[in-house]
């Protein structure tokens, strides 16, 4: 909790056996998980706290749509979405022997960006050994509703040259070029910028260091996995980031980006188990 201890948002502390995680209502925003003391998330220390701004860290709630995918971007210029830069409220709480559990929704819904029917719940899930996000998408319209969102999660890592990624494999589609197609490298490693949207549905990725297994990430209900890394040039530029803080962090991202929609009456679940 020293890390934000001047923020001015309201902060929740969910605690299960020797895990503990910590929430934000502005923007419905898990800002760390530690188990047996060791931190899974990255932060910036230079994240804004005071609710000016979306976090610089944690894990951000993209929704209803993520990144420049909405068909008017280029109009009102709102990335990620509407949810991340608002509070949020709570819904259900349950705390049993096995999870300690907090349910939220969004308290501004009202928006000529906002699809009309559609509604978003978070539920995060404390267990003994894991953390679980699951992202509720209901269309309550009588049309279908085009939707993109990701949980964009930032994970810690000591020295990010000196980790590797393991599960992710196949072609991508490079947004640091272009877009242009890119095959997935074995070993999957980071030594520059990285801007990657992987269309696979694979379940689980991991964040190694030599043969040591330092995060597990589970995926479900997406269509792609974001990987991410501003580094040199792209951090110095964020006034939320401080210049070396890409050394300390990437991002592996569960997502829909691939063109879905939520037919009417129906409901989606993006769900991130970390390990």
């Amino acid at each position: 909790m020293t890390h934000f201890s001047n923020a001015t948002i309201p902060l929740l502390t969910l605690t299960h056996g020797n895990s503990q995680c910590v929430l934000s209502l502005f923007g419905a925003h898990v800002l760390s998980y530690q188990h047996n003391g060791k931190e899974k998330l990255f932060v910036s220390k230079k994240a804004h706290l005071d609710g000016t701004r979306p976090i610089r860290g944690g894990i951000p709630v993209c929704w209803p749509w993520f990144g420049q995918l909405h068909p008017d971007i280029a109009q009102h210029k709102h990335a990620h979405g509407l949810v991340r830069n608002q509070l949020w409220q709570i819904d259900a709480q349950v705390k049993t022997d096995q999870v300690t559990s907090i349910t939220l929704s969004p308290t501004v819904t009202s928006s000529l960006l906002w699809p009309e029917g559609l509604s978003a719940q978070l539920v995060v899930t404390l267990t003994a050994d894991t953390l679980s996000i699951a992202l509720h998408s209901h269309n309550n319209s009588d049309a279908s509703i085009p939707l993109s969102c990701a949980l964009h999660s930032y994970f810690a890592a000591p020295d990010v040259t000196n980790i590797q990624l393991v599960g992710l494999s196949g072609p991508y589609f490079d947004n640091a070029n272009n877009g242009a197609i890119g095959h997935t490298p074995s070993p999957y490693l980071i030594s520059a910028e990285v801007d990657r949207i992987h269309p696979t549905h694979v379940a689980q990725t991991q964040i190694k260091q030599t043969s040591q297994t330092m995060t597990t990430v589970m995926h479900q209900g997406h269509d792609s996995l974001v990987v991410w890394n501003p580094w040199i040039e792209k951090s110095s530029a964020l006034a939320d980031m401080a210049v070396t803080e890409y050394l300390s962090m990437v991002c592996i991202e569960t997502a829909l980006t691939q063109g879905f929609s939520l037919p009417a009456g129906q409901s989606h679940v993006l769900e991130q188990t970390i390990a």
